[in-house]
């Protein structure tokens, strides 16, 4: 039975023991019956010969061997050099029983030697006990081989394994890093779009403060029904996108005017889920917010040498004080509620594209500020 999961997962992918097992024996009969053919240069020898004395001696090797899978398996932690020493001894012992037999079986067919004689006490009068171990070193390479075999095969295997778990954690690491980071943004809208509900009913505007909770409601399904690790067309992203920024018109009527600026084949490029939510809002919290009338925010995507290029401008005011804010916000660390927002993008995008992405908030020359986001283009 594995011990651990990346024995599981070694058992599960590896071919079957028995198939090496009788593959490795089966190749060895192959080859030495191959030589000793060229040795006879007579393949009529093939049959009682060659032949079935190497397929008895096969087959008592593949025999023997079965053991010591059992015992390798019950010392596999052993420091190695009490590894060493088990596989070495192991090997010895076994090479002492396989050798006799291998002999045995040789000399029957070769010369026709009584077995039946020397297994009943009688054996030739010219015969040495010795004899029977004189190829030993011979069986003691042959079955060293087989547990080398063995346990290379294994380690081959579960080192495969434990990278293919190094790979899937770190995979599931990044998917839950992504979930927190996504999961951030809804609490955070949800919380000024309900303030903004609040406000509405407390004025006694009820149809417009139904309105903004009908699209609320479809905003959030949209949210719920896009699983955050996976990346969306950026078509389907701009639609959601709409239905945030109808929540925010409610609330800023004429003050709010957003523009787009979309190449077509740039509408059926791959962009991680609500990317740009957050850029339009922070615009909205320091732009828009801030302007009386002529509030506008333009986002604009193009490829440019096989990148996608996303901006989204607005024209809210430029001084040097907002300006630090945003650089606060975007330095701050992704447990402050207050720098969710661009810290949120930063992080999701340094998970998804380490090291080939692009993220920056620029001030304009006179007014308004820039965020330039670049990705590479990924095909639906």
């Amino acid at each position: 039975m594995p011990n651990t999961a990346a024995e599981f997962i070694a058992n599960k992918s590896k071919p079957s023991f028995w198939w090496f097992h009788s593959l490795g024996w089966t190749v060895y009969v192959v080859i030495f019956t191959i030589d000793n053919v060229f040795f006879y240069r007579d393949y009529n020898k093939l049959g009682g010969d060659v032949l079935y004395p190497l397929l008895l001696s096969g087959l008592f090797a593949a025999s023997l061997t079965l053991p010591l899978r059992y015992i390798y398996q019950r010392c596999w932690n052993l420091k190695p050099l009490k590894l060493i020493f088990v596989i070495t001894a192991g090997s010895l012992l076994v090479s002492m029983v396989w050798t006799p037999l291998k002999a045995l079986s040789m000399w029957y067919f070769y010369e026709r030697f009584d077995v039946l004689a020397l297994i009943l006490g009688q054996p030739p009068e010219d015969f040495k006990w010795y004899t029977l171990f004189m190829s030993i070193s011979y069986a003691f390479f042959m079955i060293l081989v087989w547990s080398s075999l063995y346990f290379g095969i294994n380690y081959h295997y579960r080192l495969v394994s434990e990278k293919q778990q190094h790979i899937e954690a770190v995979k599931l690491s990044h998917i839950s890093q992504i979930k927190m980071l996504r999961y951030q943004i809804n609490p955070h809208f949800l919380f000024n779009t309900l303030n903004a509900v609040s406000t509405l009913v407390l004025r006694g505007n009820k149809e417009r403060a139904n309105g903004m909770l009908i699209r609320l409601s479809t905003f959030l399904r949209f949210s719920l029904d896009n699983e955050p690790e996976k990346k969306i067309r950026l078509f389907e992203e701009l639609k959601a996108l709409m239905l945030y920024l109808e929540i925010e018109k409610m609330r800023f009527d004429e003050r709010l005017t957003v523009e787009f600026v979309i190449e077509p084949e740039a509408e059926n490029l791959l962009v991680p889920s609500l990317l740009l939510q957050p850029l339009v809002e922070n615009s909205i919290k320091y732009a828009i917010a801030q302007m009386s009338e002529g509030g506008l925010i333009q986002i604009k995507a193009k490829c440019i040498d096989n990148y996608l290029h996303i901006d989204v401008n607005d024209n809210g005011p430029a001084n040097q004080t907002e300006y630090d804010n945003r650089l606060t916000e975007a330095t701050q660390t992704a447990s402050s509620h207050t720098g969710v927002g661009v810290k949120n993008i930063m992080n999701r995008l340094s998970v998804l594209y380490p090291e080939d992405h692009q993220f920056e908030v620029v001030k304009g020359m006179s007014e308004g500020y820039f965020v330039k986001i670049v990705i590479p283009c990924e095909r639906a």
